[in-house]
């Protein structure tokens, strides 16, 4: 029997992470819904109280109707 293989995404963690790489609240929202549309269980979606923006991003994510991922989850969450 084969196992699944459960994909984590960290596109609004890490891929923020470039030098001149800004992201607004309605990128990030997008892009948790895009990536829950393609079926990735996992969401990393930053580290709340890290800045502004991430706080603002946990606040708005929990009003997400999320169809795969479990949550978008903070950082190491």
């Amino acid at each position: 029997m084969t196992e699944p293989v459960l994909l984590y995404d960290t596109t609004l963690r890490d891929g923020t992470q470039r030098e001149g790489l800004t992201l607004s609240l309605e990128d990030k929202l997008k892009i948790a819904r895009r990536l829950d549309e393609a079926g990735f269980p996992y969401i990393e979606g930053g580290w709340p109280g890290s800045n502004p923006k991430d706080e603002e991003f946990f606040a708005a994510a929990r009003s997400l109707t999320l169809r795969n991922a479990a949550s978008c989850q903070p950082a190491g969450g």
